[in-house]
């Protein structure tokens, strides 16, 4: 069975908790908008931040790995509140904050329309040699503005970039998509 991490709003307020593994134990239906994130095969949690009514993050890598030294990561972040934000508009100002951290580096939109009736842009960030890292880093961000949330995940590598390296990090953010069971026209996956 694929697992997922689900973020709802729900769970913010009655639990304390933004991301939750739903499995036919832990959930048997989604209410409002969520953002459905598939847990990346082979990583774990490594590191997660929650401010309540404001903002989730959780960072994801690969299994023998840490948040400070990492080949792949994947971020999830949930800003409450911001509704209705233009998500390419959003990675932009990302993209200028980018560029200005990391000589050469540069960001090109990849995709912009809607995703099951979501506002949904796609973006790809390279830095050839981040200041601080001293290694390349290279980042696809994926944008989605919900309703009630905005939803950025982002797919990051730390090595040049080639279509062998990049290929998983396109196909894994595919699968991320936000949804609300408030309207026929944002369906939601049914959970085992």
């Amino acid at each position: 069975m694929r697992r997922a991490a689900i973020v709802r709003r729900s769970a913010i307020a009655a639990a304390g908790f933004a991301l939750l593994v739903a499995t036919s134990a832990h959930a048997t239906s989604l209410q409002n908008e969520n953002l459905i994130t598939p847990l990346p095969t082979g990583f774990k949690i490594g590191w997660r931040k929650i401010i309540p009514n404001r903002m989730t993050m959780v960072e994801y890598v690969p299994s023998g790995e840490t948040v400070n030294d990492w080949s792949r990561m994947v971020t999830v972040q949930v800003f409450f509140h911001l509704s209705n934000i233009d998500p390419d508009r959003y990675i932009a100002g990302v993209a200028n904050h980018w560029r200005a951290g990391c000589p050469g580096g540069d960001g090109k939109k990849v995709f912009g329309g809607f995703e099951n009736g979501f506002a949904t842009a796609l973006w790809f960030l390279a830095c050839p040699r981040n200041p601080q890292t001293g290694k390349p880093e290279n980042t696809f961000f994926k944008a989605i503005s919900g309703q009630d949330s905005l939803y950025v995940v982002q797919y990051a590598y730390r090595r040049t970039l080639s279509r062998d390296v990049a290929t998983p990090g396109l196909r894994y953010l595919k699968t991320v998509f936000a949804c609300d069971t408030r309207r026929a026209d944002r369906p939601c996956p049914k959970l085992p």
